[in-house]
């Protein structure tokens, strides 16, 4: 190959547009080794996920349950519940902990995009949070598969994950690292907590105060467990107010992982919000 040639060929790969930009993909990269490496995943983490696979085994919700789908997917639920808390406290320094390295200034003087910068640390670090409950799922998938004859387990055990547990810990990831940005990094965690058991589990049967509860907005993934899955339902459609908790069905489903979608970004922006503006 000629010198003019292999130049031409290395402007080419730089010039190629890609899938992803730069920025994210290196960052996302980087804050899954890092999240990996750290000490508050492991720990906050793998304590809750032991909890939760004993509940869900020992499960009087689950142990009558002849669909494996809805098996999967209740346990999905459960998981998330008890779980995805964990992700919340131990990603909860994602967005503040550059700043406190004091490399804001500096990431900023670069031309790669602050906003790529930040979906790829978020992406990265949550990939690496879910990566042990993804790992236990597969093995349910498995494990359902032989006990249950059902060869399609695995799929709904990916499909359970996905559409369960990923939309929530996405909402609770990117408000408890958004909290940081405003409060001390101890009490943004203690509040976001909170904040995940006042929208999946404090009923307003339970508490004497509005709450997200059982309606489109609670990150507990019901809707989506029930409507897609045939999950048995935990507090789907019996929130406060009625608009807000209608029937799980295919289409509430739907309305409602958008809602945790729309969350998600509406948190994201103003985490963003905070950083100089970069295109």
């Amino acid at each position: 190959m000629s010198l003019h040639q292999h130049r031409a060929d290395a402007t080419a790969a730089r010039t190629r547009p890609r899938l992803l930009p730069l920025a994210f993909t290196a960052t996302a990269l980087y804050e899954f080794r890092m999240a990996m490496r750290g000490k508050m995943l492991w720990l906050s983490v793998l304590p809750l996920l032991a909890v939760a696979l004993l509940i869900m085994i020992t499960s009087p919700r689950t142990a009558n349950l002849d669909d494996t789908m809805a098996k999967l997917a209740t346990w999905a639920v459960l998981a998330n519940m008890i779980t995805t808390v964990g992700t919340g406290v131990s990603l909860a320094d994602r967005f503040v902990r550059i700043r406190g390295l004091g490399l804001t200034e500096l990431l900023l003087s670069t031309p790669a995009s602050v906003s790529w910068r930040m979906v790829g640390t978020l992406f990265g670090a949550l990939t690496a949070a879910l990566a042990p409950v993804a790992a236990l799922f597969l093995v349910l998938g498995v494990v359902t598969a032989v006990t249950d004859g059902a060869p399609a387990s695995p799929l709904w055990a990916v499909l359970a994950l996905l559409a369960i547990v990923v939309p929530g810990a996405l909402v609770l990831a990117t408000f408890a690292a958004t909290l940081a940005l405003f409060l001390p990094l101890p009490l943004a965690r203690v509040i976001a907590v909170l904040g995940w058991f006042w929208t999946t589990v404090f009923s307003t049967n339970l508490v004497p105060l509005p709450t997200p509860t059982g309606t489109l907005l609670s990150p507990l993934g019901d809707y989506a467990g029930a409507g897609w899955l045939h999950a048995d339902v935990l507090w789907a459609g019996r929130g406060s107010p009625g608009v807000l908790s209608p029937d799980p069905s295919a289409t509430t489903a739907l309305w409602s992982v958008l809602a945790l979608l729309a969350v998600s970004c509406v948190l994201f922006l103003i985490a963003r919000s905070t950083t100089a503006v970069r295109r």
